[in-house]
């Protein structure tokens, strides 16, 4: 399928939708989003979802307040697949570490959503997100900056991609898939 600029309503935000998180699930809207570094990128401002399946697709960032020096006001889409979540019942970090090779441990932080391999390069690439204004041509200008070379918009296939694999949003196992109902 060629990708066009028509917006697509097959994805809805959460807020004011109908929709909640499943019972027993954290609500991660407000939660902080950091990088490898341990820096602040944002908040989580809301969630994609897809209502007919009812999975999560996106986040949906705020970059106010963010400590990578980008510009703030705005928000912009991460898939849920390349972000990994962190609550306070995570903390399970060896303390014999030596300080020296000590680095940020989001399961010490607690209550974070973490994105170890997106650079601020890439963050700051990301096109602006404005609600109902979701295109194909829009999707795929995220893929091409999360993964160089991705030049294909099969929407059968699309969120059947690594960046739609919520198990690593779970990070292996520790929480059960974000639905929504």
């Amino acid at each position: 399928m060629a990708t066009d600029e028509r917006t697509v309503h097959r994805l809805e935000e959460l807020h004011g939708s109908g929709f909640e998180i499943v019972d027993g699930q954290p609500d991660i809207i407000g939660w902080t989003i950091k990088a490898r570094s341990g820096k602040k990128i944002g908040e989580v401002k809301d969630l994609l979802f897809e209502p007919q399946s009812r999975k999560v697709r996106y986040l949906v960032i705020d970059l106010d307040n963010n400590e990578l020096n980008l510009e703030e006001d705005r928000n912009v889409l991460v898939p849920i697949g390349i972000a990994e979540l962190y609550t306070k019942t995570d903390h399970r970090r060896d303390r014999n570490v030596d300080p020296a090779y000590e680095t940020y441990d989001p399961a010490e932080d607690g209550n974070v959503v973490f994105l170890p391999d997106v650079t601020a390069t890439q963050i700051d690439a990301l096109p602006l997100y404005e609600k109902n204004h979701l295109s194909p041509h829009v999707e795929m200008a995220i893929r091409k900056i999360l993964e160089p070379g991705s030049n294909r918009y099969d929407e059968d296939e699309f969120y059947r991609h690594e960046h739609f694999n919520d198990d690593r949003f779970y990070h292996h196992g520790h929480h059960q898939h974000h639905k929504v109902k």
